[in-house]
């Protein structure tokens, strides 16, 4: 028994001993370095005291850069934008309609004009709003126009709108124990209009009190057309999804302050679980690690791909002397992280570690040169400049996209718009991502880096800390 005891303890060692020099010999190739597991381990209880970020702010700070989209509106010929699509309502509002999240579509609906004196309106359920808006909000400068159904569902067929139900509120058990929440759930609902018998009814009165009656609306659902023409809307509609993507392209302090929590807690959640891959030793379980990180930090996890694969269905073992690629995407308040890296579950083909230092000397000189006013299209073109002067052979993307309520947030084609990404250019408070995964297979592994890049005035900023581009387990 001493004899395999010693013997396995001699194989421990071997195994420490190659993968200390792993760590020695390609820190000097793979710029700015890597992390081992064996020297950032965190502690036992690191991610239990995680501080979680404080939100409070939203309550009263709009997300959204109102005077930006007013802009954008005004030179596609649009007098209001109404909208349903969560991010959208999300965006005008700081509200993502709870209803919507549990397989209901369009329950919550936002009406933003180009005139800056008309307020915001929101069209929700009755109950809803009470229950899931209010407490989360102390604007009290939006319209609100509730709705719940008929009291006579027969009724509901004809020309004049029925009678609607009443709104339904929490009783009161007790008026001494109720809650400063309560009062101020109270109050901001006694601000709202009283409700229509459904949500198209709702509409035609925020569009009337709007005076927007003949206007050109944009909206980023067809739903919404035959909502607004079934109440007798005379105006025009037009697509108008890609109008809001492009407004959200810059974004605004209350927005780059949510990316810095999203993006931080993204990437602290990734290096936590990448660093226990070997003793995790599966896809799943590695995957399983970084949403439950996500979630110490206050993140909620939304995909991760490892070694090209996304599916929680999938489960493969994390193989000695192969390199694993992760692409980690988390959210916070529904604005994401995105952050990718490489693990080397030991030694790697000398290939892999080739490549991987093409990709990350590549990478740095991207970011050398992302500034204001550069194009999509230069991007990628930049980064296989890079691989063919240092004579790598690998196929990457070089994929920039930006990132924001979406993990590609940037307008996109479409038969009515079919120009692609190619043809936008970086903006001073833009969120941007360049996706560099090598497209190479029976390579004995797989490669990827990704960092978040804040766009300035006079080059660009990592919104996040920067950890090494592989890390050695």
């Amino acid at each position: 028994m001493s004899r395999n005891m010693n013997n396995d303890k001699s194989g421990d060692n071997m195994n420490r001993g190659r993968r200390r020099l792993l760590v020695g010999g390609a820190a000097g190739l793979l710029a700015p370095g890597m992390a081992s597991a064996s020297a950032a381990t965190p502690s036992a209880n690191a991610a239990s005291t995680a501080t979680l970020p404080d939100l409070s702010f939203l309550r009263d700070t709009p997300v959204c850069n109102a005077e930006r989209l007013r802009d954008f509106m005004k030179a596609e010929g649009l007098q209001a934008l109404v909208v349903s699509r969560p991010a959208n309502v999300f965006y005008l509002t700081n509200h993502w309609p709870q209803l919507d999240r549990m397989g209901f579509d369009g329950s919550g609906i936002a009406i933003f004009t180009l005139d800056a004196k008309r307020p915001i309106a929101l069209v929700m359920h009755a109950f809803l709003y009470y229950y899931t808006h209010t407490p989360e909000s102390r604007f009290t400068d939006r319209l609100i126009f509730t709705y719940t159904q008929p009291n006579d569902p027969a009724a509901a067929s004809g020309d004049a709108e029925p009678a609607a139900q009443p709104a339904r509120t929490m009783r009161v058990a007790d008026e001494a124990k109720v809650t400063e929440r309560d009062r101020h759930r109270n109050a901001m609902f006694a601000l709202a209009r009283p409700p229509s018998a459904d949500a198209s009814w709702a509409l035609k009165k925020a569009v009337a009190e709007l005076r927007l009656d003949g206007a050109t609306i944009g909206i980023d659902d067809p739903a919404l057309d035959a909502a607004l023409k079934l109440r007798g809307f005379i105006g025009s509609v037009r697509p108008a999804e890609n109008v809001i993507r492009r407004a959200r392209l810059s974004k605004s302090p209350a927005e780059i302050k949510l990316m810095r929590f999203a993006a931080q807690a993204n990437v602290d959640a990734a290096m936590a679980a990448a660093l226990r891959a070997r003793a995790l030793g599966t896809s799943r379980r590695l995957r399983a690690e970084f949403y439950a990180e996500a979630a110490r930090r206050g993140n909620i996890g939304h995909f991760m791909v490892i070694s090209g694969a996304s599916t929680e269905a999938l489960d493969q073992p994390l193989v000695d002397g192969t390199s694993v690629s992760i692409d980690c995407v988390s959210t916070c308040r529904f604005y994401h992280g995105d952050f990718g890296r490489t693990i080397f579950i030991g030694e790697p083909p000398p290939e892999v570690v080739r490549i991987a230092k093409g990709v990350a000397t590549a990478w740095q000189e991207i970011r050398e040169q992302l500034k204001p006013g550069m194009r999509f299209a230069d991007i990628p073109r930049i980064g296989r400049a890079t691989m063919t002067r240092l004579g790598v052979d690998a196929p990457v993307s070089f994929t920039p996209h930006s990132v924001g309520l979406f993990h590609t947030d940037h307008p996109q084609p479409s038969l009515v718009a079919p120009r692609g990404p190619d043809a936008l250019v970086l903006e001073e408070n833009m969120i941007l991502s360049v996706d560099c995964p090598v497209f190479l297979a029976g390579l004995g592994g797989t490669i990827h880096l990704e960092d978040l890049m804040l766009i300035r005035q006079g080059g660009a900023e990592a919104i996040h800390s920067v950890p090494p581009p592989v890390i050695v387990v």
